[in-house]
């Protein structure tokens, strides 16, 4: 029998960014991991996700790896990408099929590991967890704040996302510490997702779901080793701060991410020269108000509104802006965040969020500022001018490497528990 990782992924798309993206270089990872022990790689995934990663995986790591498609019979045409308010129901009827499809054919005394890397909300179920085998969940965890849609301006829709975010903090536990129960090891996103399944017993781990290529030129890779230690890169002077620095936020315009709160330190006299750049698809409901809320306050002509960009493009916004803005009251783990990080960008974020998490694990320049402190648009505003003051401090943290340092490490715990003596 062939050792195999068995590697379930709701979605994985070589093109594609956030979970597609991050399910793609996890199987990678695995794959060349796997290319240097002898073993498979079986990865279950949506027939999407099977169809996009077709003829893609480079070789040789092609010939180590399976990709089997679980169809959902019957499946209604609102299944797509581009529909998340579906997503949530495909990936628990999939979950369902899938953890059918691999007790039915992946023979389980070949597994050495069973890992569940997507999606990442800690609600969501998980098809490993009746195996025999050491079972990983995660990364998983998206850390929400109810305080951040608290501060003014409000809207409506802010006020529907803290409702949202109370009943959400309300509804989590349960569900997240019935599946890390039937697990060996739990990823987390963030500190928060540690609290709340921290009474399970499971053992967890922080590993935030942020991958920065090295071939996006934001990050030199990190030695490959077990527990790669961040590492900085550059220390490079900042260019003189003036009272105009350029702010950036990089996002989906959405209410949860709050970029009106940047749009409003605009007006505080403290920024009152200051310019920012919004990048995301601007195609929608949240992205009309914020335009008329920068009319409303009188700084439409210090707000541009860049629409969707290239990562290129973002990376090259990144250098030549002085401090990331990233407000988002709910976030996993950000890699807008890692992205600013391993340019050495320093960033201004909320605790308790995952965009806080990211910043702090990598060491690099930033303001966490506590949204239960109610800051208004001054105290914000001077948290930005504390930023962009800060010096550039790079990092690779968020290499490729420490995915493949990971598989690693499951590889060995994994062996481990096979040999183990029962009791």
């Amino acid at each position: 029998m062939t050792p195999t990782i068995l590697l379930s992924a709701f979605v994985v798309h070589p093109d594609m960014p956030s979970e597609p993206g991050v399910g793609w270089q996890f199987l990678l990872a695995a794959a060349q991991h796997a290319s240097t022990v002898g073993a498979r790689v079986r990865v279950v995934t949506n027939r999407r996700s099977e169809i996009a990663c077709r003829g893609r995986i480079p070789a040789p790591l092609d010939e180590v790896v399976t990709v089997d498609a679980v169809d959902i019979p019957g499946a209604p045409p609102f299944f797509r990408w581009h529909y998340p308010r579906f997503t949530r129901v495909e990936h628990e009827l999939w979950v369902r099929l899938a953890a059918r499809h691999i007790r039915r054919v992946v023979p389980a005394a070949e597994v050495v590991y069973a890992h569940h890397v997507t999606f990442a909300s800690e609600i969501l179920g998980a098809p490993i967890t009746s195996l025999d085998t050491y079972r990983v969940w995660g990364p998983v965890g998206a850390g929400g704040v109810a305080d951040v849609f608290a501060l003014a301006p409000t809207s409506a829709a802010a006020r529907r996302q803290r409702r949202l975010q109370r009943a959400r903090d309300a509804s989590a536990r349960y569900p997240a510490m019935r599946v890390a129960r039937r697990c060996d090891l739990v990823l987390t996103q963030n500190e928060a997702v540690e609290e709340l399944l921290g009474t399970v017993g499971t053992p967890t781990r922080r590993f935030p779901n942020v991958v920065v290529e090295a071939s996006d030129g934001l990050g030199a890779p990190t030695p490959r080793a077990t527990d790669a230690p961040r590492q900085s890169t550059t220390d490079a002077p900042r260019q003189s701060t003036t009272d105009a620095p350029c702010l950036l936020t990089v996002g989906h315009l959405i209410p949860r991410k709050r970029q009106e709160l940047v749009i409003d330190a605009l007006a505080s006299p403290l920024l009152r020269e200051a310019r920012l750049d919004v990048v995301g698809f601007d195609d929608t409901a949240h992205a009309r108000y914020l335009r008329s809320l920068a009319d409303e306050l009188g700084v439409s002509e210090r707000v541009r509104f860049l629409g969707h960009r290239s990562r290129s493009d973002v990376r090259s916004a990144m250098l030549a802006a002085d401090v990331l803005v990233h407000p988002s009251g709910r976030e996993g783990a950000s890699g807008v965040v890692g992205e600013a990080a391993s340019c050495g960008l320093p960033v201004v974020a909320f605790a308790g969020t995952g965009a806080a998490s990211v910043l702090q694990d990598s060491g690099t320049p930033g303001v966490v500022v506590q949204a239960r402190d109610r800051p208004g648009r001054d105290e914000l505003a001077a948290a930005v001018l504390r930023a962009a003051a800060m010096p550039r401090r790079a990092t690779a943290q968020w290499s490729t490497n420490r995915l493949v340092a990971l598989s690693e490490r499951l590889w060995t715990d994994g062996l481990a528990r096979r040999t183990a003596p029962v009791r």
